[in-house]
C-alpha cells in the first residue's frame, strides 16, 4: 500500500470514535468493525492494503492467542487516536476499553511495510502484548516478542508520485476487487492444473482396469487347465516341460510342466482363484474410482464457477495432517465457511450418511425438483448468516449439475425433512434460493444423484 494511500484512508477513518470488534478472517487479514463500517486490513508481505467489499465469507475461526488478545483489547473499543506514522506506512490505532475496575488502553500497530508486514498490539506500557508474526532477533534487529519492548523502525525516505483520490469509499472497494482479480485467477489457475491432473489420473486408472469378462474368461482357462492335468494325472511325469491335452470337446490345450505334476495343478487352480477374486472386486474398484473421478470434476465446476477468492480457498483449503483424511473414506465431502461445518453428499450412499447423521436443528439443500446432492450445514442451534446459506446453495448446485442456467435450491431444518427410502425425502416449510450458474462445465455429464 503507498503511503499517500495510507494517509487518505487514515484521514477517512478519523471521523470514527468507537470500534465494536477487530477479528482476524484470514491468515494475514484483519477485519475491523468502524462503528458498523467494516474495513479490512491484508497484511500479506509484499501485498499489504485496506479494503472495503459487500461480502467476506472467512474459511475458518481463529483462536490463537493473538486473536483472543485482539478480541479482549478491542472489543466495543473507544477510538483515542488515528494516525499514520511519518514518513513510513505504519497505521496507528490507540483505544481505551472502560470496564467495572478499570480503563484499558491499548495499540494496534498496522505495518504495511513490505516483507516486515506485521499487526502488533501494545498494552498500556507500550510493550508487544501479542503479534500476528512474532520475530526473532535472529531474522531481524527489530525483534517483535510478547513481553519485550518494540523498537522503532529506522528513518524511511517515501518516493511516491501521489495521485488524487476523489472517493476514499470507491478507491477501497476497487482496491479489492484489484485484490480479488488477481488473487483469484492466481488461486483459480494453480488449484485447476492440480484438479485437471487428478482428473486425468482417476481416467487412466479407469481405462486401464479391463472388464469382468476377460478375467472370468481367463479364471475358466486357467481352472480347465488345473482339470485336465488331474484327470490325465496318471499318464503325466514330473518335469515333462511342454505337453498337449484335449478336452472332452477336443479343445487342445499347451500347459508347461516345468516341475512335479501336483505343484503345477496347484499353481494353476490357485491363480484360477485370485483371477476369480480380482474379477469380484473389479466392480467394487470402478466404483470408487468413478465416484473419485465424478467428485473431482464438480470440485473443478466449483472452482471455476466461483468469483470469490474466499469461496474458492473454501473448496480448496489448506489441509493440516490431522484433517487431511476427514470425509475422504466417507460419502461426502467437508467444508469450513465462517466457522461452519458444511458436507455435501458424493453419491447415495454419502446421502444417506447425511441424512441419518444430522441433527435436527441442521439446515438441509437440496436442488427443486431435480436429483441432486445433498449438503447439510451444522448449525448448533446458532444463527446462520445469509451469505453463509447462499454458499452452501451454490454449493449443491455445483456438486450436482454441470449445465448453466438457474437453479432453485429449497432449505429447510433436517426436522422439517421426511426420509421415504435411501435417500428420497419429502420435506415442508422450506425457503428457496436461486442460484445462477453461468458457466456450462464441458468435463462432461455425471450420474445424477439422488
Amino acid at each position: 500500500m503507498k503511503y499517500y494511500e495510507l494517509l487518505k484512508c487514515a484521514e477517512f477513518l478519523q471521523n470514527f470514535k468507537h470500534i465494536n470488534s477487530i477479528i482476524r478472517v484470514e491468515d494475514s487479514t484483519l477485519k475491523i468493525d468502524f462503528q458498523g463500517l467494516a474495513i479490512y486490513a491484508s497484511l500479506k508481505k509484499r501485498e499489504s492494503s485496506l479494503f472495503m467489499c459487500h461480502r467476506f465469507i472467512s474459511a475458518k475461526r481463529y483462536r490463537a492467542p493473538f486473536d483472543t488478545i485482539l478480541a479482549k483489547r478491542f472489543t466495543n473499543a473507544a477510538v483515542e487516536s488515528l494516525s499514520v506514522s511519518p514518513n513510513d506506512r505504519v497505521l496507528t490505532i490507540k483505544v481505551r476499553q472502560k470496564n467495572s475496575y478499570k480503563m484499558t488502553a491499548s495499540t494496534l500497530l498496522l505495518e504495511f511495510t513490505g516483507k516486515n508486514t506485521n499487526a502488533i498490539i501494545l498494552n498500556e506500557s507500550e510493550t508487544v502484548a501479542e503479534a500476528l508474526r512474532h520475530i526473532d532477533e535472529s531474522v531481524s534487529y527489530r525483534a517483535v516478542k510478547v513481553g519485550e519492548k518494540l523498537a522503532p523502525l529506522p528513518p524511511f525516505n517515501i518516493k511516491e508520485q501521489p495521485t488524487d483520490i476523489y472517493d476514499i469509499k470507491v478507491f477501497l472497494y476497487d482496491s479489492y476487487e484489484k485484490r480479488l482479480d488477481r488473487e483469484l485467477e492466481s488461486f483459480k489457475a494453480v488449484k485447476s492444473t492440480i484438479l485437471q491432473k487428478k482428473i486425468e489420473k482417476f481416467q487412466s486408472l479407469l481405462d486401464g482396469l479391463g472388464s469382468e469378462d476377460e478375467l472370468l474368461k481367463k479364471v475358466m482357462q486357467e481352472s480347465k487347465k488345473a482339470n485336465l492335468l488331474m484327470m490325465h494325472r496318471h499318464s503325466l511325469r514330473d518335469y515333462a516341460g511342454e505337453c498337449e491335452l484335449k478336452d472332452t470337446d477336443g479343445k487342445s490345450y499347451k500347459i508347461t510342466i516345468s516341475d512335479k505334476v501336483q505343484e503345477k495343478i496347484d499353481e494353476l487352480f490357485n491363480i484360477s482363484k485370485k483371477l476369480k477374486q480380482k474379477a469380484k472386486s473389479l466392480h467394487k474398484e470402478r466404483e470408487n474410482l468413478t465416484e473419485k473421478l465424478e467428485f473431482t470434476k464438480h470440485l473443478l465446476n466449483a472452482l471455476i464457477e466461483t468469483k470469490s477468492k474466499e469461496e474458492a480457498a473454501i473448496l480448496m483449503p489448506k489441509r493440516s495432517a490431522a484433517n487431511k483424511k476427514e470425509g475422504n473414506e466417507e460419502g461426502f465431502s467437508v467444508f469450513f465457511a465462517e466457522g461452519y461445518k458444511v458436507m455435501a453428499g458424493k453419491n447415495e450412499r454419502g446421502n444417506e450418511q447425511l441424512l441419518k447423521s444430522a441433527k435436527k436443528n441442521d439446515i438441509w439443500f437440496h436442488i427443486k425438483d431435480i436429483p441432486s446432492s445433498h449438503v447439510i450445514l451444522k448449525t448448533d442451534k446458532t444463527a446462520v448468516l445469509p451469505n453463509v446459506l447462499e454458499f452452501c446453495a451454490k454449493l449443491c448446485v455445483n456438486f450436482s449439475v454441470f449445465g448453466a442456467g438457474v437453479y432453485e435450491v429449497d432449505y429447510t431444518q433436517r426436522r422439517n425433512v421426511k426420509i421415504i427410502s435411501g435417500a428420497n425425502v419429502t420435506y415442508t416449510n422450506f425457503k428457496t434460493i436461486s442460484i445462477l450458474k453461468s458457466y456450462d462445465n464441458l468435463l462432461g455429464k455425471t450420474q445424477a444423484q439422488v
